[in-house]
């Protein structure tokens, strides 16, 4: 199996940032949503198909789908962007399989239960717990918002 080209964890899904920014950079050519609800709702489903440039692939699929895709022959990995509404789901293709060897901690929007980290990341106490297990698996796990942007280790930030 090869290296993903990126996975994201930004629960926007894709947006402006993703669609000007890094599918430039990237030369992704295929947007894997790894996301359950957005999955199973017709109208986010159609609103994530209108928001993917012509000319990239898009799949949106239930995470454990994702992980059966990513994992298969038919995934060119290098040209795949993965993005995931929150690190539950990062986790998940994690325990179902896939490789992956950095996760840009792009956009986790705040709540009341939430601290904020950084400009775009706001984490509660499950959050921290669930990253410090991709931590633990030797996933390297960068905050950074756009690519020409400095990243930062993100438990540099909780620590």
């Amino acid at each position: 199996m090869g290296k993903i080209g990126h996975v994201r964890i930004d629960d926007r899904l894709i947006h402006g940032q993703i669609v000007a920014a890094w599918l430039s950079v990237l030369r992704s050519n295929t947007i894997v949503v790894a996301d359950d609800k957005a999955a199973a709702e017709p109208f986010q489903r159609m609103l994530l198909e209108m928001a993917c440039p012509p000319g990239i692939a898009l799949k949106i699929l239930p995470v454990a789908e994702a992980a059966a895709w990513l994992c298969s022959p038919e995934a060119d990995l290098p040209k795949v962007l993965v993005v995931l509404r929150n690190v539950e789901s990062a986790l998940a293709l994690v325990e179902n399989g896939v490789a992956i060897e950095e996760i840009n901690v792009g956009n986790v929007s705040a709540n009341a239960r939430k601290t904020k980290y950084s400009k775009s990341v706001w984490l509660d106490e499950a959050d921290i717990a669930n990253f410090a297990r991709l931590k633990e698996k030797g996933i390297y796990l960068e905050v950074r918002v756009v690519p020409n942007e400095k990243g930062t280790e993100l438990f540099s930030l909780i620590e």
